[in-house]
């Protein structure tokens, strides 16, 4: 029997993704061609020995793994270093608080903890806290996931953590995802023109661009659409940090 076809709202849904996925491809696909032919990362021979060396960008404190309502065994973590757990009053790493203070682990960990436990003979995991990120820490691997600290973190750092952090991304050429697709997830306003320009359905928004911005001008464009209440947010932020909900009248 032939496949039945997908109809009304599915439909609509899978050409949405569709969409998508075109445009995003679109976006990255120039960056790293330009990437490419501007400069090619060579491997070292050795890195290529086995086991392999797999760096993990680690960080989190908002997915815990070793929790009640995990489902799944997490025996295997029972051997795991304390220092990679994090103390739930603190959100900071038990190796950076008091003697004696129990932290619990996160997805973050739990994920190369386990690939180390299952896979030790072919891949030799090294797990980089956010202070250790260095480019040469980053080069000493074959590759490196981004899982836990990231580019936005280090925005709360300070400018010059950020340019640190960004330049060791940039400049280590193996780094998962890469750079320019984190760039393009990161920065709102360059996936969301993509969708608008693949046709994806995007909420009505407008894009205040640095340097050609002003609170009268904005203003003036929200009252022209006819809009009462509207939502403010930073392009390049996570968390709801910077979100705003606020209304014509009050403005």
């Amino acid at each position: 029997m032939a496949p039945k076809r997908k109809t009304g709202a599915a439909s609509k849904a899978m050409k949405t993704m569709k969409a998508a996925t075109k445009a995003m491809k679109r976006q990255t696909a120039a960056p790293k061609k330009a990437a490419k032919a501007k400069k090619v990362v060579k491997v070292a021979a050795k890195l290529l020995q086995k086991p392999i060396r797999i760096g993990f960008l680690i960080g989190k404190d908002t997915d815990l793994v070793e929790d009640e309502k995990y489902v799944g065994d997490a025996s295997y973590m029972s051997d795991m270093p304390d220092k990679y757990r994090v103390d739930p009053e603190s959100k900071e790493y038990v190796k950076n608080c008091a003697e004696g203070t129990k932290g619990f682990a996160h997805a973050d960990v739990a994920i190369p903890w386990y690939i180390h436990k299952k896979f030790g003979d072919e891949i030799q995991v090294d797990m980089i806290f956010p202070e250790e990120i260095t480019l040469r820490r980053l080069k000493s691997n074959l590759c490196n996931y981004v899982i836990g600290y990231d580019v936005i973190n280090s925005i709360f750092e300070g400018q010059k953590r950020f340019k640190e952090v960004t330049k060791a991304f940039t400049d280590s050429g193996n780094i998962v995802p890469s750079y320019d697709f984190q760039d393009f997830i990161y920065i709102k306003s360059k996936y969301m023109e993509a969708c608008m320009k693949a046709g994806v359905p995007m909420a009505p928004t407008i894009f205040a661009k640095k340097g050609k911005r002003t609170p009268a001008k904005l203003l003036a464009e929200i009252k022209e659409r006819g809009w009462k209440t509207f939502v403010m947010k930073q392009s390049m932020m996570a968390f709801s940090l910077g979100f705003c909900k606020l209304t014509v009248e009050k403005c």
